[in-house]
């Protein structure tokens, strides 16, 4: 089974490098088949030229894909997504944050799930064993609530619709229209779990610590929250 590990960056210098070497050293110590596929926007601090260094030393293991500017993390998903089918021929598509929130030791948890039937499984702050670290308690209260109302508006039955930790299969992917996702921020992660349920696949989900960046500075403004409510309740009334 090959798996490949969409990562998209926007100025993630500090972050990039500790991901992948933390992410190659999974492979190798769960006999995992894996490959990184990086999809940099143009980040000015250097992250694509990281990235670059990465994909010869570790060639042919990790890939770069790089956009022009500032595209959103809803079509480098889907640019990953694409490239990890077509050129990788991937069996399972994986999605994480590029700046270490995502432990990459859970990898093996989602390949499980895998097995055991799921099509889709979301790495869950908010099941048994989940949790997060370094967070206040707005924080804890805002994304608490935007997960019920998510889950509640849109019918899917799941703890953590906002955790950007997953895991497709390929199945999943091929059978979904990517290019009628209109989302290109955040809110793509909502949006694509909605098509999932439609299409009557099964999501599973898995335990996870959220651990809140130490390095570099948070993607997610106010504007993107906006977004979050505009897309949920677009969906609903879509049809």
């Amino acid at each position: 089974m090959l798996i490949s590990v969409v990562i998209p960056t926007y100025n993630e210098k500090e972050n990039i490098q500790i991901l992948v070497d933390k992410l190659i050293e999974i492979f190798n110590s769960n006999n995992i088949q894996g490959n990184i596929v990086i999809v940099d926007d143009n980040s000015p601090d250097g992250t694509g030229k990281i990235a670059d260094e990465l994909a010869v030393y570790y060639k042919p293991l990790v890939h770069v894909i790089h956009r022009s500017g500032k595209l959103g993390i809803g079509t480098a998903h889907i640019a990953g997504f694409k490239y990890s089918l077509d050129k990788l021929n991937a069996d399972l598509i994986f999605s994480m944050d590029s700046d270490l929130s995502h432990n990459p030791e859970y990898l093996p948890d989602f390949v499980k799930l895998h097995n055991r039937g799921y099509d889709i499984i979301v790495g869950s702050r908010y099941v048994k064993g989940g949790g997060v670290k370094n967070w206040g308690l707005h924080r804890k209260i805002v994304s608490k609530g935007a997960n019920m109302l998510a889950s509640t508006i849109l019918g899917i039955k799941i703890n953590d619709m906002t955790t950007g930790y997953r895991c497709y299969s390929r199945n999943v992917l091929q059978k979904l229209d990517l290019d009628v996702i209109k989302s290109n921020g955040y809110s793509f992660l909502e949006e694509i779990l909605y098509y999932c349920k439609r299409k009557r696949f099964k999501i599973g989900e898995t335990p996870i610590i959220f651990v809140d960046r130490t390095l570099g500075s948070s993607k997610l403004s106010k504007n993107e929250m906006a977004k979050f409510f505009m897309t949920i309740l677009r969906l609903r009334f879509q049809h």
